[in-house]
């Protein structure tokens, strides 16, 4: 929406396109891939204000190639992390091959260069009062957002936090856990910790759908389970991101125990930047958030621009 005011150009968010150079490609897991790319000059100053819940749309082709048969459209990636200084900084990405274009990224070797568009969306918002606990609730390639996140809440002094990862099986988190923090902070028994979380010195549960590895269920199971067992838990803050079953099944547990909570929303995308209209989802007016009844006024916004990251209570969970 176009406006007049003076203020809106300065507080209007950093972002451009930029090349980075991938510094590592590795697996991570059985199931996806880790990429470290770096940034220098301005496209380090820009992603050194990053906010965790934003996201890049990589360009999966040589920008030589643009009249090939390769891979037109960009790929929404969340961001995992962020370090170094402000014009040199290592941007941190967790992705899964699924097709032509992640195929691309996947043959990407140390010294390449990629093409990226960000960082785009908005983030999580984080609690002013540090001692408010945070729950961290990823499931899938939903968990590159609460790595971030949870680098940014140790930043910001918070103590109590506490993870929960979610995968089908065991083989999704091989080589990438370490049995070194309880979840709840305490010496009370060791659990595996992703080492993402690890760094942060963020307690984890993993949940694992077929029981091989920590909790047996989901991570909606898990974290009922975590919050009827550990007692001051019960008004942190929830932040969630993963399938959109997942999240309204989070949702709706929130809502029960009147408990607030964030999701970052996972939807296919062409642009990233509100142009093609491709990602949208249905919420309810501000007004009726609160509300489940069937007359709320229905609005819709765009996962790139208006989210990526909604108040969960105004999603319509069709």
């Amino acid at each position: 929406m176009a406006t007049n005011s003076k203020n809106s150009t300065a507080n209007a968010p950093q972002r451009g396109e930029f090349t980075a150079t991938v510094v590592a490609q590795r697996p991570f897991g059985s199931e996806y891939r880790y990429l470290l790319l770096e940034l220098v000059g301005r496209g380090g100053g820009v992603f050194a204000g990053a906010k965790a819940g934003q996201f890049v749309q990589l360009a999966c082709r040589s920008l030589e190639e643009v009249r090939s048969s390769g891979p037109l459209l960009r790929r929404p990636l969340s961001i995992a992390g962020i370090s170094g200084k402000d014009q040199a900084i290592r941007l941190e990405i967790i992705y899964q091959v699924r097709g032509p274009g992640t195929k691309w990224l996947a043959q990407r070797s140390v010294g390449d260069m990629v093409n990226l568009l960000g960082p785009l969306g908005n983030g999580f918002t984080i609690p002013k009062d540090s001692q408010k606990p945070a729950i961290l609730i990823g499931g899938g390639v939903g968990l590159p957002p609460m790595f971030f996140l949870a680098d940014k809440l140790a930043q910001s002094q918070f103590r109590k936090v506490t993870a929960i990862a979610g995968g089908r099986t065991k083989s999704h988190f091989e080589e990438i856990v370490d049995s070194v923090i309880s979840p709840s902070k305490q010496p009370l028994r060791s659990q595996p910790v992703l080492e993402q979380f690890k760094r942060s010195n963020t307690g984890c549960i993993i949940a694992t759908d077929d029981g091989s590895l920590g909790f047996h269920g989901t991570v909606v199971g898990a974290l009922d389970n975590f919050l009827d067992s550990q007692s001051g838990w019960d008004q942190a803050q929830l932040y969630a991101c993963g399938p959109k079953g997942m999240l309204k099944a989070i949702a709706q547990l929130a809502q029960r125990r009147n408990m607030d909570c964030q999701v970052c929303m996972e939807a296919y995308m062409a642009c990233g930047i509100g142009i093609c209209q491709s990602c949208v989802v249905a919420v309810r007016d501000r007004r009726s958030a609160s509300s489940e009844s069937v007359d709320d006024k229905k609005q819709y916004k765009l996962v790139c621009t208006n989210g990526p990251v909604f108040d969960a209570k105004t999603i319509i969970w069709e």
